[in-house]
């Protein structure tokens, strides 16, 4: 297949919903739907939908048809109940508030809720054979060439692909992404940047793999974003017909711009990136476990989340599981009491020998240099854990010494513990092409670009 019959191969994924603002509401149902509970069965007139703030999640509202009293039982059981749309169970729901409004003939109930857990429109007990979803707050990547609409006389740079033995999963960015970005800018929040579709290979899968799948491939678009996003308003499609949508609220972090490691144009290293990611994700519930907890703790310290202090904690909590997992478990280059009597700074040249990383200080973060050499520190890794035993341990001689070191050195400490972690996990991921380096010095991305260290000399 020539370039041009390959690019006229890839269907643009057209949007799912519809998300002209940032933190705008999506309508999943106007119109009659039912509470219930054993005892008793509520009509309710109204609008359920999914809402951003003040959390992200599913609410109801509605004026109760006929007699209310029956609402009043239910309030006074303080007991949750089904919310049912044409004959499904959407989730369980909770009451916030409700409220009578009085007219000229007669007064009326309006109850407010919230979807708890799961909520999901339709038949999740059918087996499906594709799913399609949207990704909000996703960063912007210069991927595969797409010819969006027949009509356009332009192709598209949007598609990312990532692909194993058992599934296709491909994302497309919005036509609208440039607007919708800016929007994020102006306003923060959340609005849908791409639409995804994951195809099976072989014959069919349950709701139940899906949400493992997912749970995957969020985990990974998370590491790659440097922040968490998470696919949404998920279909089960069986023959072009969509069996269920799945309106359930997913770890999204709001909008905030961070520093993070992946390259815009290394789409084809992200797609080999993944194949190691879903095999380490499949080998254990151990494994799996790993890669939650350190990219948890790795996008907790990238986002400040505990602002410079706090972040240095998160971060070297993340190292200390990369080296137990990686160094001490899998390659079992230390055993016994002595994986546990080694001090937090050689546990990190442990990890840094195997990145092919020196512990030297970059010459741009002239503050840490400063520092090492007022402490007499012998490397990086000394230096910065230095600054983290200042801030854990709260002896009266360590916040002296916290209170001295300048906020600058602080800040530049937390950068080298999110390099570090950074490359560790590229490094566990087998990842060989090239990656953005928060230490360079550099403040645009195509400058500082380099090739991950342990692929320097090939």
């Amino acid at each position: 297949m020539t370039s041009k019959e390959l690019i006229e191969n890839r269907t643009y994924i057209s949007d799912i919903i519809e998300m002209p603002e940032a933190n705008s509401s999506i309508v999943i149902h106007e119109g009659t739907f039912l509470i219930e509970t054993e005892d008793c069965k509520i009509e309710l007139n109204g609008r359920i939908t999914y809402e951003w703030y003040p959390t992200s999640g599913v609410r109801f509202h509605g004026k109760v048809i006929g007699n209310y009293k029956e609402l009043i039982n239910i309030q006074c059981k303080n007991s949750d109940f089904n919310v049912t749309v044409n004959g499904f169970e959407l989730g369980k729901g909770i009451i916030k508030r409700s409220e009578l409004v009085e007219t000229v003939d007669s007064s009326e109930c309006i109850v407010y809720g919230i979807i708890s857990g799961c909520a999901i429109i339709g038949d999740k007990t059918a087996s499906i054979e594709k799913i399609r979803f949207t990704i909000p707050n996703l960063r912007d990547f210069l991927g595969l060439v797409v010819n969006p609409i027949p009509q356009r006389k332009f192709s598209y740079c949007c598609r990312l692909e990532f692909e194993d033995d058992d599934y296709q999963i491909i994302i497309d960015k919005c036509l609208e992404y440039e607007s919708h970005k800016k929007k994020l800018d102006e306003n923060g929040g959340f609005i849908t940047l791409y639409n995804g579709e994951m195809n099976i290979k072989k014959g069919k899968i349950d709701y139940s793999t899906v949400q493992d799948l997912l749970y995957c491939f969020n985990t990974f678009i998370t590491f790659i974003n440097g922040r968490r996003t998470s696919a949404l308003f998920i279909q089960g499609i069986t023959e072009n017909v969509v069996k269920w949508t799945d309106y359930s609220s997913y770890k999204i972090d709001p909008y905030k711009w961070v520093r993070t490691w992946s390259n815009s144009t290394s789409i084809e290293a992200f797609s080999a990136l993944w194949k190691h990611f879903r095999l380490i994700w499949k080998r254990s519930p151990d494994d799996k476990n790993f890669l939650v907890s350190s990219i948890h703790w790795y996008v907790e310290a990238n986002s400040n989340a505990a602002y410079w202090e706090g972040s240095i904690i998160l971060a070297q909590t993340a190292l200390e599981l990369i080296y137990n997992w990686w160094i001490v478990e899998n390659k079992k280059m230390m055993l016994g009491k002595d994986s546990d009597n080694i001090s937090a700074a050689n546990k990190i040249r442990r990890i840094l020998s195997q990145i092919d990383l020196s512990g030297s200080i970059p010459s741009t973060l002239t503050e840490l240099q400063k520092f090492k050499k007022s402490r007499n520190a012998i490397d990086a890794p000394d230096a910065i854990v230095e600054i983290r035993n200042a801030i854990v341990h709260s002896r009266e001689n360590n916040r002296r010494k916290l209170s001295e070191i300048d906020a600058d050195v602080i800040g530049e400490a937390l950068q080298v513990y999110i390099w570090y972690i950074e490359l560790s996990l590229l490094c566990i991921l087998e990842y060989d092409d090239g990656y953005f380096n928060r230490c360079s010095g550099e403040l645009y991305e195509a400058r500082g670009i380099q090739k991950v260290p342990w692929k320097r000399n090939f």
